[in-house]
C-alpha cells in the first residue's frame, strides 16, 4: 500500500482534531487503483469470528460486493481515478492513513459488512480511538475540487438524523461494548475524507477551519479531517 500514496502533512489542529493531507501515486494511477481494490479484496478479518455462521454470513456479504465493484468500478488496470472509483481511493486511503499513523481500530469499509451490497445510505468506514470513542467516517470525491464542504456537510446531516446510531445495528461485532456504549450517549466522533486539488496546504486548511460544518462538528469527541490529493 506504500506504493498506491504517501503522506505530505499531518498536524493537530486541536486537541481533538486532526488534519492529514495525502497524495495518490499520479505517475502510475493504476497501482493506486490496484492496491484498494487488493485492500478491499482482503478478508482475513472474517476469520476473527468464532461462529461458522458468522464468518459464513460475512463471507457472502463481502464478496458480494467485491464481485460487484471488481465487475462495474476498478478492475485494477485503469489509468485514471474516476466519478465512480473515486469514492473508494478515498475511502480506503484515509481509513489506512488513520490506521498506520494514529494506531487506531482496523474496521472494513461499510459496504463489505452491512446488508446492501453497494451504495450504502449512511456512513463509508469506521474505527475506534485510543479513549473506545466510535468515529464515523464519510468520503467524498469530486474531481479537480476540494471536497471537504460536501463531507463534512453530510456528516453533520448524518448526525443530526441519527445516522451514526442508525449504523450501530449493522457494525456491533467490530467494537467493544466501551465504544458502542459511549456513542449512544452521545460520546462519538467522526472523519471527513475528501478530494483535494493541488491547493497550497496552508489555504486548505484555513478555508476548512473557516467551514460552518467544522465548527459545528468540532465539539464531538474528535474530529480528523482527510484530505486526499487526486
Amino acid at each position: 500500500m506504500e506504493d498506491a500514496y504517501t503522506l505530505e502533512d499531518y498536524r493537530q489542529l486541536a486537541d481533538n482534531i486532526h488534519f492529514f493531507r495525502i497524495k495518490i501515486n499520479q505517475e502510475n494511477v493504476s497501482i493506486t487503483l490496484r492496491e484498494v481494490l487488493n485492500c478491499l479484496s482482503e478478508l482475513s478479518w472474517i476469520s476473527k469470528f468464532d461462529k461458522p455462521y458468522m464468518q459464513n454470513s460475512f463471507n457472502k456479504r463481502a464478496t458480494d460486493t467485491i464481485d460487484y465493484i471488481t465487475t462495474n468500478i476498478i478492475n485494477g488496470t485503469e489509468s485514471e481515478v474516476t466519478t465512480d472509483s473515486g469514492e473508494y481511493v478515498v475511502s480506503v486511503l484515509s481509513k489506512k492513513t488513520i490506521v498506520d499513523k494514529l494506531d487506531y481500530l482496523d474496521v472494513p469499509l461499510a459496504e463489505l459488512i452491512k446488508e446492501k451490497v453497494v451504495g450504502n445510505p449512511g456512513f463509508d468506514f469506521y474505527s475506534e480511538n485510543k479513549n473506545n470513542i466510535l468515529l464515523f467516517g464519510e468520503a467524498k470525491y469530486v474531481a479537480k475540487a476540494n471536497a471537504f464542504n460536501k463531507a463534512l456537510e453530510q456528516i453533520e446531516k448524518f448526525s443530526i438524523s441519527g445516522k451514526d446510531l442508525n449504523d450501530i445495528a449493522s457494525i456491533v461485532h467490530f467494537f467493544s461494548e466501551e465504544a458502542l456504549e459511549n456513542a449512544n450517549n452521545g460520546d462519538k466522533g467522526y472523519i471527513a475524507a475528501f478530494s483535494s486539488t493541488e491547493i497550497e496546504t496552508e489555504k486548505l486548511v484555513k478555508h476548512i477551519q473557516d467551514n460552518e460544518h467544522y465548527k459545528n462538528l468540532s465539539s464531538h469527541k474528535e474530529l480528523i479531517c482527510v484530505a486526499v490529493t487526486i
